[in-house]
């Protein structure tokens, strides 16, 4: 199984419950296997298949970061070099205070090649990590970009989209 296309109806319920929000229950996933008339270990195999057949890449918790007094944040491009990306984005993605680290095309005004974005309890302890990125680097051609306002903040929601004469379903 490769493609959205392939997958069953139970398994897209179990695509688009995985999206979602997780029902905060002592068991959530016997909550699903319940609701779609599975066994809960048929229901793990499937998202144990899911994984296996790179359709699913992991099952994570989304924290809000604000809610738990991570105040500063910040997007932080990176001028390095082509020949070092590799290194210095597996360097960074180390870090456990960078949640995310992209290696992207430069544009002829603006030549970074690498995009992390910054987590911290306070604007100074962003600038500190900022630093240890720098220095980790070995490079000071970097930009700060910070957070001034966020507008909308969510996981991806995948659409599976059925035949010409069907609607589009959410999945």
């Amino acid at each position: 199984m490769s493609t959205m296309q392939n997958l069953s109806e139970d398994d897209k319920k179990i695509v688009e419950w995985l999206q979602g929000d997780i029902p905060v229950v002592s068991d959530p996933f016997h909550a699903l296997a319940d609701e779609l008339g599975f066994s809960v270990c048929r229901l793990l195999k499937r998202i144990e298949d899911f994984q296996e057949d790179g359709i699913l890449k992991r099952v994570g918790a989304v924290v809000r970061h604000q809610k738990i007094g991570f105040d500063a944040n910040a997007m932080v491009v990176w001028q390095v070099p082509v020949s070092d990306i590799e290194s210095v984005g597996a360097l960074f993605a180390e870090q456990t205070f960078v949640s995310h680290c992209y290696q992207r095309e430069t544009l002829p005004d603006f030549p970074y090649t690498l995009y992390t974005m910054v987590h911290a309890k306070s604007e100074s302890e962003c600038l500190s990590y900022i630093k240890t990125l720098a220095e980790l680097a070995g490079t000071i051609n970097y930009k700060i970009l910070p957070s001034l306002k966020e507008f909308k903040k969510s996981s991806m929601k995948y659409y599976y989209k059925r035949r010409k004469d069907e609607s589009n379903e959410h999945y």
